[in-house]
């Protein structure tokens, strides 16, 4: 007789249906996550902003904790990223009757190592705590293996980064896709597009790596573009990108000028820094930490992010003490070239100025990218008073944290932040009348509201060109003329010249 069989076990396998009901659960639930996060930032924004209770009893920290992202607490040292904060919306659509015919993008440069002051000063705080009569323990002991994120003996310092996953380089390049993709109608075929960039390094490397981009890599050799670059000498008047430099009583006025910004960040380091030297002293001890010296510990979180893609560094800090530090960073922008300084509005004017003419031409259809520093953006920001504080007197505490202020460095000017005004027609080819020209801004990608200007229902918060056109007229008369505030001579140029297609 045959050998029976043995029973077989039964496999336990899934019906195709139900495959596919836990996958669609999954999706759900990943953008459920996704939006969730989205909105409960915006609302621990809000409730942070409004309540006059938390911040009061200190419980903004603990709100923090909920939805909490580095990157928008690195003030301006961390890769790109999208502002959020006061955006309450994401539609940028546009009626099918509108289009956008002329666009103008103020740049910063890309992601980029140290400046040589600041990675003096860092590696300066490495000897120390290197020495061998410093012990370090915990929350520090990392050090004994870590290395610095540029050659020391040969430091990258100013350049762009150009490895990891935040590579300046890279960054310039997408940046560039992303907008040809947006803007690829206004590019001509049959003549060269000119582009512009101040003389740094920095900024000339990222205006061709964007250029690559959005013209294509043959763009200097074809015709398509071509790029020209600004020199930052102090002898061009008005006529600049970079007018920090050409503005004299600007650099100085010692009490509020350039150098009023580091007086504030100053006064607030002094301040938040003192409760973490006092718990550093327990993991670096031997070593007495100066304000500067923790403040050059949290710039190596993000400037070796930018290098490496991660940091020790970053879990050094809590995120309460990371909320003081992106403060400080925003006292910095504040006072230096901001809101908050004399000679900012009348500096930033001058770019805003030369736009709004280009705007005047109805058949110019064209783009027109400048590449520049952070101080030549934060300028043109407090001529628009887009991030005013909602007082007459533009102020902001430096013995205490502000929590509800608008001026937010870290998603204003993040490494590549931009400013984009777009003129946007309207009309159909039936319509006998002429086109009505509207005026959007976008920083970082967040639609902004010009606030003051008659808002129009056909378009999210933009206005009309004539509105526009007459409130930049306006912020000459309220700034005053650049010549006289900054004490140049009356031969020296009072406008920008060379911003044309």
């Amino acid at each position: 007789m045959p050998a029976t069989p043995s029973k077989a076990k039964k496999s336990k396998t899934i019906a195709p249906g139900l495959w596919r009901r836990r996958l669609f659960l999954v999706i759900l639930i990943a953008i459920s996550a996704f939006l969730a996060a989205s909105f409960l930032g915006q609302i621990r924004n809000e409730v942070c902003q409004t309540s006059s209770l938390l911040p009061t009893f200190g419980l903004c920290p603990a709100v923090l904790v909920a939805i909490w992202d580095l990157f928008y607490h690195l003030g301006g040292n961390g890769p790109w990223i999208p502002k959020i904060d006061g955006i309450g919306y994401s539609d940028a659509l546009l009626p099918e009757e509108c289009s956008v015919d002329q666009v103008h993008v103020l740049s910063r440069h890309a992601e980029r190592y140290p400046t040589r002051n600041a990675g003096a000063r860092h590696l300066q705080l490495l000897d120390r705590l290197r020495s061998p009569e410093v012990t370090l323990k915990g929350s520090l002991s990392f050090l004994e293996s870590w290395t610095y994120f540029t050659d020391p003996y040969s430091p990258a310092f100013e350049n762009l980064t150009a490895a990891g996953p935040y590579a300046g380089t890279v960054q310039a390049f997408n940046t560039g896709k992303s907008l040809r993709e947006r803007y690829d109608h206004l590019v001509p075929k049959d003549r060269t597009t000119k582009f512009w960039s101040c003389s740094s390094p920095r900024d000339v490397l990222t205006a061709k790596y964007f250029a690559d981009g959005f013209f294509g890599l043959n763009w200097s050799s074809d015709g398509s573009a071509h790029l020209e670059v600004i020199p930052e000498d102090e002898d061009r008047g008005a006529d600049t990108l970079t007018p920090g430099d050409t503005c004299h009583n600007y650099t100085r006025d010692v009490e509020y000028g350039h150098d009023h910004g580091y007086r504030k960040l100053d006064e607030w380091q002094r301040v938040f820094t003192a409760p973490i030297a006092r718990r550093l002293a327990q993991v670096a001890q031997g070593l007495d930490l100066s304000h500067v010296d923790i403040y050059s510990m949290m710039e190596m979180c993000g400037f070796e992010i930018l290098a490496r893609g991660s940091s020790a560094w970053c879990n050094v800090f809590t995120h309460e003490e990371w909320s003081h530090f992106a403060y400080a960073r925003d006292l910095l922008h504040f006072y230096r070239a901001g809101p908050g300084n004399a000679y900012a509005g009348v500096m930033g004017w001058l770019w805003l100025d030369a736009t709004q003419n280009l705007m005047s031409n109805k058949s110019s259809e064209d783009v027109y990218f400048s590449f520049v520093h952070d101080g030549d953006i934060v300028p043109v920001m407090a001529a628009l008073q887009i991030l005013n504080e909602h007082s007459v007197v533009q102020e902001l505490p430096s013995n205490r944290m502000k929590w509800d202020r608008r001026w937010k460095t870290s998603d204003v000017v993040p490494m590549g932040g931009r400013l984009v005004l777009e003129r946007i027609a309207c009309g159909t080819k039936f319509q006998a009348s002429p086109k009505e020209h509207f005026i959007r801004l976008f920083v970082n990608d967040g639609l902004m509201r010009f606030p003051g200007l008659p808002s129009i229902n056909k378009i999210k918060h933009a206005v009309r060109l004539a509105d526009f056109q007459k409130f930049v007229a306006s912020r000459k008369d309220f700034f005053g003329d650049f010549r006289q505030v900054c004490n140049l001579s009356q031969d020296a140029p009072d406008k920008i010249t060379f911003l044309h297609q």
